[in-house]
């Protein structure tokens, strides 16, 4: 039985740009669904017309954007960190407790499933940020570094060029790969769980050789990452707090 193929696409709808996954298989009609992640995803036969499906589409966009608001309305959004003990963190998608005492300035460092800071003033959520924030860095150099090392010994059995990656702390992406080749990935995205993370980097690796989204760039990141529609699912259920 031949695996399902799926590629990306843009639907606009006056000045909406929603994407969406064409999944295409043995199926017999055209079926479009939004999930509660907020993700819109299109199941189509293999043989359906490319215009057959954006007549659908066309024809059910008032539906679509009326029912992304709807869920949109119902998203919690993540309260601001406010840096004080018994706060829950993310790391590698596992919840921590943040534990702050008072005492001699020392970096970060996760005992058990806390993560303790010590600062000269227990009351200064500033500093106990900036404790957090050079902890989670450090954690995500040697994560990105180490989960790059193995995806680029899958992309390079298929051409793609090694690379570096940058860290930057980033609000509206994950990740970015400029035409010069410098990769770019969210220091955020260490809270995330470790598939999620090979997904993202394996993404930016594959742009390498492809800059854009095309059919050509997909089928390669289906070859690196067969199952990358799964984890991408899973990074778009993440409710992750992107403090400024």
């Amino acid at each position: 039985m031949k695996a399902d193929s799926t590629t990306e696409g843009i639907l606009e709808f006056g000045s909406r740009r929603i994407p969406y996954s064409l999944i295409r298989g043995l199926r017999k009609r055209v079926r479009i669904a939004v999930t509660p992640d907020m993700a819109v995803t299109v199941s189509a036969p293999v043989r359906a017309r490319d215009a057959q499906i954006e007549e659908l589409l066309h024809k059910k966009a008032h539906w679509i954007v009326r029912t992304l608001d709807r869920i949109k309305t119902f998203h919690p959004l993540p309260a601001p960190k406010q840096y004080v003990s018994g706060e829950t963190l993310l790391y590698l998608g596992r919840q921590y407790r943040l534990k702050i005492v008072q005492g001699e300035p020392a970096p970060a460092r996760l005992i058990g499933r806390f993560l303790l800071v010590s600062v000269a003033d227990k009351g200064s959520s500033c500093k106990a940020k900036r404790s957090v924030e050079n902890w989670y860095r450090e954690r995500a150099k040697d994560t990105f570094r180490r989960y790059l090392e193995k995806c680029t010994k899958v992309t390079a059995r298929h051409g793609v060029p090694p690379a570096e990656i940058t860290l930057r702390k980033m609000y509206t992406r994950w990740g970015s790969c400029s035409r010069k080749g410098r990769i770019t990935i969210n220091t955020n995205l260490v809270q995330a769980p470790v598939h999620c993370i090979e997904y993202v980097i394996m993404h930016e690796l594959c742009h390498l050789k492809h800059h854009n989204h095309s059919r050509g760039f997909y089928h390669l990141l289906a070859q690196c990452m067969p199952d990358w529609p799964k984890r991408k699912n899973a990074l778009a259920s993440l409710v992750i707090p992107h403090d400024k």
